[in-house]
């Protein structure tokens, strides 16, 4: 007789553990609270799905345990997840940093593409149907919403993460998984943007690559190369946003947080300070800003300018340049908060992995139970390392469900 199995969830990873379940003989029923399948996955890489990266590794992955994704990293690499995503009819192509999108530049041809291979397999799809809490009764699952009762043999949780609440994110996998026994790591907004104490409306909109570490009670605890955009309430961009989980966790338990900013990373503070000496022999009355425009964006010269207390470029001696390359180094800026879940791209922490057998994403409280993606204490770097994970846990539930 066919195992039935639901999957409360239809994202990255919920999807993924259908066709695997269904192509190993279950019977399959997914779950989903929103009218729509992959509602996330059509938000992803802008619109265009950045599918997986060619550099997939443990250190691009974040938990109390960050281990605990090597089992299904290792099984699902990108090779097999690019033969995954072939053999549904997705190519891809390469990006920045070894990011991977499909040729079709659409999330939406992952997520049609997806939907039609669970068709086909005889996948069965319950929309606008919220699970409010599951029991076990008689050796099966009870499947609770506010009008219906389902049953299943087996049950994966795929539910996500508290990240973009507007595309129905909850935290209903956390509920399920405590009247199980599970505890959970307390979550918080990853892949986020940072509001600073700084005034920074005068170099609103300004885009740098630049350096950015980020200070926790002093202490570096996390550092990045990448794009800087500057905005009215504070930071964000590619190497804000992977720096963010530090903050976001620091800020939690009301530490001092800093931002240091290296907005010229290309040169050593020695060559910054000979490069400026340098250029002192043409400022011909300049004022200082007009003087280091041309040199960085003119908004962020006129930002250090307007504080710097020598106002002509001629009346520069060489401790005030080493004053202007220590502010070039280290920009510090006072990090107050994040944008929140509304704005995240991920949330770090969720069910503890300790609780989860990692070979098989099976709990070890409740047999029957799996757990995959965004809902366990797992979260990863930007640069389609995230929806691998998803991939790669709901692989790993596929195959052992």
């Amino acid at each position: 007789m066919l195992k039935s199995v639901a999957i409360i969830g239809a994202g990255a990873s919920g999807l993924v553990a259908a066709i695997v379940a269904a192509r190993n003989g279950a019977k399959v029923c997914v779950y989903e609270k929103n009218s729509k399948i992959g509602k996330k996955i059509l938000a992803t890489g802008n619109g265009r799905c950045n599918i997986t990266n060619k550099n997939i590794q443990t250190s691009n992955y974040h938990g109390l345990n960050s281990s605990f994704v090597n089992p299904a990293i290792n099984k699902f690499n990108t090779s097999m997840c690019i033969d995954f995503f072939r053999e549904l009819g997705i190519e891809m192509f390469e990006g920045n940093n070894g990011r991977l999108y499909p040729k079709s530049h659409q999330s939406s041809s992952v997520v049609e593409l997806l939907a039609y291979e669970c068709n086909i397999l005889g996948v069965e799809f319950l929309l606008n149907f919220e699970v409010d809490k599951i029991t076990k009764e008689n050796g099966k699952f009870a499947i609770f919403s506010a009008e219906n009762k389902k049953y299943a043999d087996k049950v994966l949780i795929s539910t996500g993460g508290l990240a973009m609440p507007t595309l129905g994110s909850s935290d209903s996998g956390y509920k399920i998984a405590k009247t199980f026994g599970h505890s959970i790591i307390s979550p918080c907004a990853s892949l986020v943007q940072l509001e600073c104490e700084d005034d920074l409306k005068s170099i609103n909109g300004v885009k740098i690559e630049g350096n950015i570490e980020i200070l926790v009670d002093g202490q570096s605890v996390s550092k990045k190369n990448g794009d800087i955009l500057f905005t009215n309430y504070g930071i964000s961009g590619s190497a804000i946003l992977d720096v963010s989980r530090s903050a976001a966790k620091a800020l939690e338990f009301q530490r001092d947080v800093i931002a240091m900013l290296d907005l010229i990373p290309e040169y050593s503070k020695e060559q910054l300070k000979n490069i400026l000496i340098k250029r002192k022999k043409f400022s011909n009355k300049k004022s200082l800003e007009i003087w280091l425009d041309g040199f960085i964006n003119s908004k962020l010269a006129k930002f250090i300018a307007k504080d710097f207390p020598v106002k002509k470029a001629d009346d520069l001696n060489t401790k005030d340049i080493v004053r202007l390359v220590y502010l070039f180094k280290n920009m510090k800026l006072k990090v107050t908060g994040t944008r929140g879940f509304k704005s995240a791209e991920v949330t770090a922490g969720g069910i503890n992995t300790d609780e989860i057998n990692a070979q098989t994403m099976e709990s070890k409280f409740q047999k029957g139970l799996f757990f995959s993606g965004e809902v366990l204490d797992i979260d990863g770097d930007c640069g389609g390392y995230n929806l691998h994970w998803a991939w790669a846990s709901g692989y790993t539930v596929g195959k052992n469900i």
